[in-house]
C-alpha cells in the first residue's frame, strides 16, 4: 500500500464497486417489482418490440419492391410497411390454409425475411430519421401538437397492452385468430359466419398472437395506426407546410374513437392505412403516369377490400379518382381504358384469394352475403342483412355534419366519435386557391374526388341498409378527409381580418380540442384500469370483471366445466374468453332458426344433444332488452317460446340475473 499508484487504484475501484454492492444488497430485501409486475413489464416490452419487428420486416419487403424514392421519407416508410403487411397477410392465409399454422413457422417468417432483406430493412429503418427532422422544423405550436398526439397514442398503447375488451374483438377480430391457432390452420368455421369475411388484419393478428399472446395483436394494430399518422405527416409537410401537417394529424386524432380504435384489436386502422396508400399513389400516378403507381394503387384497394368488405367504397372512389385524372391529363381513351384495366386487375388479383377461399368452402365468393350458402340459410340472411335505414332524409343530405354531431362511441347509428376538426377545417379546403401552386391544387382535387364520391356512396348505402351507416365502414376514406382538413387549415391560416389574428385563434382551437380529447381518453384509460393491468398490478380476471361485468365470471364458469363439455350460447356472440368450449350466437339467430326449423321444443333439445352440447348459456339481460326493443327479427312470440323451453330445464347457475348457465338433461 506504500505504492501511491496501487493505493489510488484500490481506492478508485472501491469507490466504483461499493455503491453497486450497496445497491444490490439493498434491493435483495427491498424489491421494487413483484414477480407478477416484472413478468408483465417484460411481456409488454416483448409485445411492443414484436410489433416493431413485424412492421420492420414488412417495411423491408415494401422497400425492395417499391423504393418510391421521389416520395418523402415518412410517406415511403408508411407505404412500404403497408405493402409488406399486406403481403404477409396473404402469405399467412395461404400457409394457414395449406401447410398449417405452426408457431415455429410463423416465428421463422420475420427471421428469414430480416436476414434475406437486411439491406432493405436498414434502408427502411433509416427513413424514420425524418421524424427527428420534422421535430426540428416544427415551431412551438407544432411541437405542442406533437406532444399531445404522442400522449393520446401513449394512452392507446397502454390500453392495447391490457387484455382485449371491446365487442368486435371478442366476437371476431381476435376470436377468429384464436380459433385458427387452436385448429392449427385457417379454415371455414360453420359456427362463425364471420370466418367468411375477408381477414387481412386477422391474419396479421394470428401472426402476432402466435408469438406474443392476445394483447400482441392489439399492439400490432397500434403500430399500424402509428404508421398511418406518420405517413400523413410526411405527406402534408411536403404538400403544404409543417404546421399544416401537425394540424392534419391533430384532426385525425381529435376523435375519441379514432384514438382508441388503435388499441382495441380492431381492423379499421389497417383499412385506413391502405386508403392512405391509395390516395398517395393515385396522386403520384397523376404526376408520373407510371405503371408502378397505378398497379400499387390498385393493389392497395384490393388489400383494403381484403380487410373489410365495406372497403369496396374505396374501389368506387378510387375509380372516380382515376377517371378524373385521365380526363384532366387528357389521356387517350384507349390508353385510359388500359390504365383502368391495370388498376382494376391489380385490385382484383390481391382480393382474389379471399374470394377463392369462400368459393371453395361455401360455394359463395362473397359469403356470408348475397345468397344462401354454407351455414347461411335464407332465414339467417334476412336476419343479418335486413336492417331498416338509419335516421331520416337529413342523414342523406347532411351526412358529415350528422356523423360528427351524432356519432358517439358505442351509440346508435354512426357509432364513432370523430372529433370536430375533420369537418371544422375540411369544409374550408377550397380557401386559398389563388395561393396554391398547381401541384397543391392537383393534390387537393385528388383528395376531394375520393372524399366526395365516397360520401355519396356512404349516404346511398344507408338507404339500402341501416347497418351501413356506421362510420368505421368508411375509414378508407379518412385519409382523403384528413387531407381536406389540412388544406382547410392552410387556407384559413392565410385569411386576415383587420385587428384580428385568426391564426392564433385557430392555433388555440386545435390545442383546445386535442387537450379535451386527451382528458377524455386518459379518463377512459385510467378508469378502465388498463395501466394497472398492463403493469401486472391487477390480474386479468379482475380487469375483465371490472370492465365486462358478469360476462367474465360467466365465461370463467364455462372454462371450468368438466373436460368434454360443450356450451351453446343464446343471444351472446362474444366467444373469445370461453373458446373452444363454447359456440357463440354470432348473429343472434340461433333460437330463431331452431324454433323455425324444428318447432317442437323436444326436437330442439334432441338436436342440441345430438350435436354434442351439454350446456346452454343464455344472456338473460339481452333477452330482456329485446322484449322492449320491438326488433322485427326477435318477436315477442319467439322470446316467450324460449322462456317456456328454459323453464323445462333444470335450475340454472345464474350470474347476477345477467347470464344463466343451464345443464342439458341426459
Amino acid at each position: 500500500m506504500k505504492n501511491p499508484r496501487t493505493r489510488n487504484l484500490i481506492i478508485g475501484l472501491s469507490a466504483i464497486l461499493w455503491p453497486f454492492f450497496i445497491l444490490l444488497f439493498y434491493y435483495v430485501s427491498h424489491k421494487p417489482f413483484t414477480p407478477e409486475m416484472a413478468g408483465s413489464l417484460i411481456t409488454g416490452l416483448w409485445r411492443l418490440l414484436l410489433g416493431l419487428i413485424l412492421v420492420a420486416v414488412s417495411g423491408a419487403i415494401g422497400q425492395r419492391v417499391a423504393p418510391l424514392e421521389d416520395l418523402p421519407r415518412l410517406v415511403r416508410l408508411s407505404i412500404q410497411a403497408a405493402l409488406g403487411l399486406g403481403a404477409f397477410a396473404l402469405v399467412i392465409l395461404i400457409l394457414g390454409s395449406t401447410v398449417g399454422l405452426y408457431p415455429w413457422l410463423l416465428a421463422l417468417l420475420p427471421v428469414i425475411t430480416g436476414v434475406l432483406l437486411r439491406r432493405s430493412l436498414l434502408t427502411w429503418l433509416r427513413q424514420a430519421a425524418a421524424l427527428r427532422d420534422l421535430w426540428r422544423e416544427s415551431d412551438g405550436f407544432g411541437r405542442t401538437v406533437a406532444i399531445l398526439c404522442g400522449l393520446l397514442l401513449l394512452n392507446a398503447l397502454i390500453v392495447a397492452m391490457a387484455a382485449p375488451l371491446k365487442f368486435d374483438a371478442l366476437v371476431s377480430h381476435l376470436a377468429l385468430p384464436q380459433a385458427y391457432l387452436e385448429a392449427g390452420r385457417v379454415q371455414y368455421l360453420p359456427w362463425q359466419v364471420m370466418s367468411g369475411m375477408p381477414q387481412n388484419a386477422e391474419m396479421l393478428f394470428t401472426w402476432a398472437i402466435a408469438l406474443g399472446g392476445l394483447p400482441a395483436a392489439a399492439v400490432l394494430g397500434w403500430w399500424v395506426a402509428l404508421l398511418a399518422v406518420v405517413g400523413l405527416l410526411g405527406y402534408f409537410s411536403q404538400k403544404l407546410n409543417v404546421r399544416s401537417a401537425w394540424v392534419g394529424a391533430a384532426a385525425l386524432l381529435a376523435g375519441f374513437s379514432l384514438v382508441l380504435l388503435a388499441a382495441w384489436g380492431y381492423v379499421d386502422w389497417l383499412a385506413l392505412l391502405f386508403g392512405f396508400c391509395t390516395l398517395v399513389l393515385l396522386d403520384r400516378w397523376r404526376r408520373r403516369l407510371d405503371d408502378l403507381s397505378l398497379l400499387l394503387a390498385g393493389a392497395f384497394i384490393g388489400l383494403a377490400m381484403g380487410t373489410k368488405y365495406t372497403s369496396a367504397v374505396l374501389a368506387v372512389a378510387g375509380a372516380a379518382g382515376l377517371a378524373w385524372h385521365i380526363w384532366k391529363r387528357q389521356v387517350a381513351w384507349r390508353a385510359g381504358l388500359l390504365d383502368a384495366l391495370k388498376f382494376g386487375g391489380a385490385a382484383l388479383a390481391v382480393f382474389l384469394p379471399w374470394l377463392l377461399k369462400n368459393l371453395f368452402t361455401t360455394g359463395n365468393p362473397l359469403y356470408p352475403f348475397l345468397f344462401a350458402s354454407g351455414a347461411m340459410s335464407s332465414l339467417r340472411l334476412e336476419v343479418y342483412q335486413s336492417v331498416p335505414s338509419y335516421g331520416n332524409w337529413l342523414d342523406f343530405f347532411f351526412l358529415p355534419l350528422r356523423a360528427t354531431y351524432l356519432g358517439v362511441e358505442g351509440g346508435d347509428g354512426y357509432m364513432v366519435a370523430l372529433g370536430p376538426l375533420l369537418l371544422g377545417f375540411g369544409l374550408f379546403a377550397w380557401l386559398g386557391r389563388e395561393r396554391r401552386t398547381p401541384e397543391q391544387q392537383n393534390t387537393l382535387e385528388n383528395a376531394a374526388v375520393l372524399a366526395i364520391s365516397g360520401l355519396l356512396i356512404w349516404a346511398v348505402a344507408n338507404r339500402v341498409s341501416g347497418n351501413l351507416i356506421q362510420t368505421r365502414y368508411y375509414f378508407t376514406l379518412f385519409p382523403a378527409f384528413t387531407t381536406l382538413a389540412a388544406f382547410g387549415y392552410w387556407g384559413l391560416s392565410h385569411v386576415s381580418l383587420p385587428q384580428v389574428r385568426l391564426n392564433r385563434i385557430f392555433t388555440a382551437l386545435v390545442l383546445l380540442v386535442l387537450a379535451f380529447n386527451l382528458i377524455e381518453v386518459s379518463a377512459f384509460t385510467w378508469k378502465s384500469g388498463a395501466p394497472q393491468a398492463a403493469a401486472g398490478l391487477e390480474s386479468q380476471e379482475d380487469y375483465l370483471a371490472d370492465n365486462l361485468g358478469w360476462y367474465q365470471p360467466a365465461m370463467q364458469a364455462v372454462k371450468e366445466l368438466p373436460e368434454g363439455s360443450r356450451v351453446l350460447m343464446l343471444y351472446e356472440p362474444r366467444s373469445l374468453y370461453c373458446a373452444p368450449a363454447c359456440s357463440p350466437d354470432e348473429i343472434l339467430d340461433r333460437w330463431k332458426r331452431d324454433l323455425n326449423g324444428f318447432g317442437d321444443p323436444q326436437a330442439i333439445l334432441s338436436s342440441w344433444k345430438q350435436n354434442g352440447y351439454t350446456h346452454v348459456m343464455v344472456y338473460s339481460a339481452g333477452i330482456d332488452y329485446l322484449r322492449t326493443a320491438h326488433d322485427p327479427h326477435h318477436p315477442l312470440s319467439d322470446l316467450t317460446a324460449l322462456d317456456a323451453f328454459l323453464a323445462g330445464l333444470p335450475a340454472p347457475q345464474t350470474f347476477g340475473d345477467v347470464y344463466a348457465l343451464y345443464t342439458l338433461p341426459h
